[in-house]
């Protein structure tokens, strides 16, 4: 709320989850200020959010959501619209955070980058549903889900040529409103086939973890495009 500042906005937070005292709450933000990092923390607290970078707002942020002690801590776009120092910088904290306090994180992000950085598991979604699931290690080197395949291929890599052009998904993703019958992925996959279109691929295990929807069960990659 950029009409309150840091410290009302913290500890109203434990007032009321918490029942603390205005002292109270006010000590142990000035401490969760200091646990992410934020220096002169007491008078931090008297600052608006528009006195603060936006690397720093995202610190505040995380410090705040983590003032309750919570099992599961839910980051949707943490690094978004920050430059490239201030996402490492950010990301090196929640993975100190989550060692120090051993909170579980869900992190939701388009960012390929960020995922192979912080996350242990990994579930790739289209249009509403979970197509791929795996252990990050495993997702990046084994993939066996066509979309998989085709975010993993649109991402920038310093050993291509300079003319080599950006791979792309082609088409759009589908009008959640009117689902089709059969794989949401269908128009825009290489591999699709009669039986894609008509019935919706369930979920099933590869082993080791490692679960997939997709009735295509040939090689990806040019080979299994060709054929």
């Amino acid at each position: 709320n950029p009409f309150l500042t840091v410290g009302r906005q913290m500890t109203e937070v434990l007032e009321w989850h918490r029942g603390m005292s205005r002292r109270e709450a006010r000590a142990r933000c000035i401490g969760a200020l200091e646990s992410v990092h934020i220096a002169d923390a007491v008078q931090r607290l008297s600052m608006y959010p528009h006195e603060f970078s936006g690397g720093m707002r995202q610190r505040v942020m995380i410090a705040t959501a983590l003032l309750t002690e919570p099992q599961l801590l839910i980051c949707d776009e943490p690094t978004t619209a920050l430059d490239v120092t201030v996402q490492a910088q950010i990301l090196a904290l929640l993975d100190e955070l989550r060692q120090r306090f051993g909170t579980a994180i869900v992190l939701v992000t388009h960012d390929l980058g960020v995922i192979a950085q912080l996350a242990d598991r990994v579930i790739v979604m289209y249009a509403g549903r979970q197509v791929e699931q795996a252990e990050v290690h495993t997702l990046y080197g084994a993939y066996r889900h066509p979309y998989t395949e085709g975010l993993l291929r649109s991402v920038p890599r310093l050993d291509q040529p300079r003319s080599a052009r950006l791979a792309t998904i082609p088409g759009r993703p589908p009008d959640l409103a009117r689902r089709p019958a059969g794989c949401p992925f269908e128009p825009r996959c290489a591999y699709a086939s009669e039986l894609c279109r008509q019935q919706m691929p369930p979920l099933v295990s590869l082993g080791e973890a490692h679960l997939r929807a997709c009735h295509y069960d040939g090689a990806l990659g040019p080979q299994g495009r060709e054929a």
